[in-house]
This record gives C-alpha cells, structure tokens and sequence, in this order.
C-alpha cells in the first residue's frame, strides 16, 4: 500500500459534503421582521419601567424597606443594561454584524437573568404568586423563545432593505 495515498478521494469527499452549508433555494423568513420588533417592543416597555419606575416595581416585588432600596438600584442597573443590549441587538440586526453571535450572547443572557431573578428579584413574589407576576414571567418566557426561533432562521434573514418592514409576511412573493 502507498503511504502518500489520500484515503478519501477529492470527487468522494464532494459528495460526503454536498448537503453542508446554506441551501440557495431557502426562502426567507417572513416572520423575522415581526419578531425582532415584537422582542424590541417588550424590551423597551421593560426599559422604561425599569429607568423611570425602578421604585414603584421593587417596592411591588419587596415588602421590607431595606430589600426594596437595594433593589430600586438594581433594577435602575438593569435598565440601562437592558437599554445597551436593545441597542447592539438592533445594530446588528440592521447591518448584519454578527447577528447571530449577538441575538444567541442576548438568548444566553436573558436565560441566565431569568433563572436568577427567579431567586433574587421575584424571591418574595413566588411565596404568593399573582396573576400580575405570571403574565410577567410569560412574556419573559415567550421573548425567550421568539429570540431563539430568530436564531434558529438567521441564515433566512430578509435582504436589509426589508428587515425594517413588519408588513413583509403580507407582501406578495416575487
């Protein structure tokens, strides 16, 4: 047997990796214009609850004065932490700068606060839930899943004169 023999042949290895790689035929999402505003829409109406009401809310989650003063503080941080990601999400969306390594950064972020605000933020709140904290959770929960289904179809992303368009799912396919 001859040492300098390549086990795979070059005509053999195209064929294995045939399939690999973006299908040209793919269609475009969408859905996707829809969704990314929707998550924007929700993360600003958390943006300003957060920046302009930090007290209103820790005083609805904490009933001891001293928990309710750390939390306005947190909650306040939260808000322009929030307000920075919105805004490098949106930049990377409209300009296609490394979209999918920031939506999935914000999908790992927002799963991590999540998990700890269940211990932290909403701790008192869960020993008597209301209907209020549900819905809260829900949406949480429902903008979760929405930035996972984009990151899923990001090699489906519209062309970047349509990713502004909501309207783009009822627009006539060429």
């Amino acid at each position: 047997m001859k040492e300098n023999e390549p086990l795979v042949s070059a005509d053999e290895l195209d064929a294995l990796i045939a399939g690999w790689g973006e299908s040209p035929d793919k269609s475009v999402d969408r859905f996707f214009p829809l969704r990314f505003w929707f998550v924007v829409f929700v993360a600003g109406v958390f943006v300003l609850r957060l920046l302009f009401t930090p007290g209103e809310m820790a005083a609805n989650l904490y009933s001891e004065p001293a928990e309710v003063a750390r939390l306005t503080n947190y909650l306040y941080f939260r808000g322009w932490f929030l307000i920075c990601a919105v805004a490098v999400a949106i930049y990377a969306y409209i300009f296609n700068w490394y979209a999918s390594i920031v939506f999935f950064c914000a999908f790992l972020i927002g799963s991590a606060n999540l998990v700890s605000d269940l211990f932290s933020v909403y701790a008192e709140q869960l020993r008597t839930p209301t209907p209020g904290l549900t819905v809260q959770l829900l949406v949480r929960i429902l903008v979760l899943w929405l930035v996972y289904v984009s990151i899923k179809n990001m090699s489906r992303l519209p062309e970047r004169k349509d990713r502004m368009n909501i309207f783009l799912p009822f627009k006539k396919i060429k």
